[in-house]
Parts: C-alpha cells; sequence; structure tokens
C-alpha cells in the first residue's frame, strides 16, 4: 500500500510494540518514508515493511520537519556504516607500511 504525506501508521518495532507516526516525507518511490514517533517525540526514517497499518490518512499534512534534518554530520555517516552490511569504508585496511619498507 502507498501511504502518503501526512498519513497517521502504526509502526511495529523491533522491540514487538506499536507506535504511531506521521508520514512527513517520502522518499525511493514509497520504499523508505520520513516519520515523527508520536510515542517517542522524535523524527526517524522507516522502511515500508516496518509499517504495520494505515490508521487514518490525512491526519496532520502540516507537521513541521525537523530543520537540523539536513545538517549532517559525521555521525550520520557513522550510522549508516553501523546499520548497514555496505559502506564505503567497507574493506577498507590500513596502509601496510612494512611491505613498503622491505622493497628498497
Amino acid at each position: 500500500m502507498k501511504y502518503s504525506k501526512g498519513d497517521l501508521i502504526a509502526i511495529q518495532t523491533l522491540e514487538d510494540k506499536r507506535v504511531t507516526a506521521i508520514v512527513l516525507a517520502i522518499f525511493v518511490g514509497g520504499q523508505y518514508y520520513y516519520c515523527y514517533i508520536i510515542e517517542e517525540d522524535y523524527h526517524r526514517l522507516v522502511y515500508v515493511k516496518e509499517i504495520d497499518f494505515l490508521i487514518t490518512q490525512g491526519f496532520d499534512a502540516e507537521a513541521i520537519i525537523d530543520p537540523d534534518i539536513f545538517n549532517l554530520d559525521y555521525s550520520f555517516y557513522e550510522a549508516c556504516s553501523e546499520l548497514f552490511s555496505y559502506s564505503p569504508f567497507f574493506g577498507f585496511d590500513d596502509y601496510d607500511s612494512e611491505s613498503d619498507e622491505s622493497d628498497d
């Protein structure tokens, strides 16, 4: 099912809890939703398979997006590398200085 900005949805968490969220933005053709979690009072990205069901359409279309969401620092990339199996640093080893010295 496709959800729209402002929809009130129920999300099943990893702890087998159900929380309610307001859809604020839609990404990757409806695969990811940027939502405001009401019970926890924070914003997060929700994968479509986490959504349990639609509570109501058009609940709050004027919900405010956190203005700091686009001020990304290193912590964003650090969180991505911990959460996803691939990152730009995957398989990167420190430069081996011993092999360079043996060439002399």
